[in-house]
Parts: structure tokens; C-alpha cells; sequence
């Protein structure tokens, strides 16, 4: 299972995000602003680890949490870069990459959540269906009534 959670492309794509955050923190940490720095990294972490815990659970209800997750994580990351790039703590260009990786993960988030309110979609249309078709089940349609009345 784990080497299929290797496959997801949003998987890859959000793990070399937390990569290059950690890298490009590591390197322009100070003791001034270690708070902020080590923030923007645990944000990237938590976008990546949202996508993998995700990716375990069984079902689509289960997973769509998860995945919105990872999305407001992404969200949020992006906030905290613009104000990392204000506050002149991470370099222009560095911050740009970033930001163009974070935008092709959230890009790629988007698809699999919209992926997943089609599944979430397909199956609650379907349930009606297999309850009308049920002869165990009773229906008004068959004159059945579930109170009996004296």
C-alpha cells in the first residue's frame, strides 16, 4: 500500500513542497526569526502528512476531510509565505518557487477533491436506486403502510 501512496503525483508534489520549504528555511533561519520560519515549515508538513492520511482512508467521506485539510494547510501556507517575503525573512526568487510548487499542489488537491465529490455524488444518487429496488423494504408505491392502525 505504501508504495502506491509513492505514486500519487499530489503525494510526490506536496513532499518535495515540504522539501524545498525545509531546505530554503534551513537555510535562511536566524534566531529572530526562528518562530516564523519553523511555522512555514510545520505548515508545509502538515499539507503533505493531510494528503497521505487521506490517502489511507477507505472511503470518499473519509477521505474528503482530509484532503480539505490539506487544503486550508496549503492556504495558510501561502499566507505565511507573503508575510515571509514582507518581512524580507526569505529571499523574492526563493519565495516565488515556492509559491509556484504550493499553487501546482493546490491545483492538483483541487482535481482530487473534485474527483472525490463526484465519487460522494455517484454513490448517494445510487443509494435511493437500491432502496426502491429492495422487495424487503416496504413502499408507499405498494400500498404498504409501516403503522397499523386498528
Amino acid at each position: 500500500m505504501a508504495s502506491a501512496l509513492r505514486d500519487l503525483k499530489l503525494w510526490q508534489e506536496a513532499v518535495a513542497l515540504g522539501g524545498d520549504v525545509a531546505r530554503v528555511v534551513h537555510g535562511c533561519s536566524r534566531r529572530e526569526t526562528r518562530q516564523v520560519t519553523d511555522q512555514i515549515l510545520h505548515t508545509a508538513l502538515v499539507a503533505a502528512a493531510r494528503i497521505a492520511e487521506g490517502y489511507e482512508r477507505p472511503a470518499p467521506e473519509e477521505q474528503m476531510p482530509l484532503y480539505r485539510a490539506a487544503r486550508v494547510a496549503l492556504t495558510v501556507l501561502d499566507t505565511q509565505l507573503a508575510i515571509a517575503r514582507h518581512a524580507g525573512i526569505l529571499p523574492a526568487p526563493t519565495l516565488a518557487q515556492l509559491t509556484t510548487r504550493s499553487a501546482s499542489v493546490a491545483r492538483l488537491l483541487g482535481g482530487y477533491l473534485t474527483f472525490l465529490e463526484r465519487q460522494i455524488a455517484a454513490a448517494t444518487a445510487a443509494r435511493p436506486a437500491e432502496r426502491a429496488s429492495d422487495p424487503a423494504l416496504p413502499s408507499a408505491a405498494q400500498g404498504r403502510s409501516l403503522v397499523t392502525l386498528p
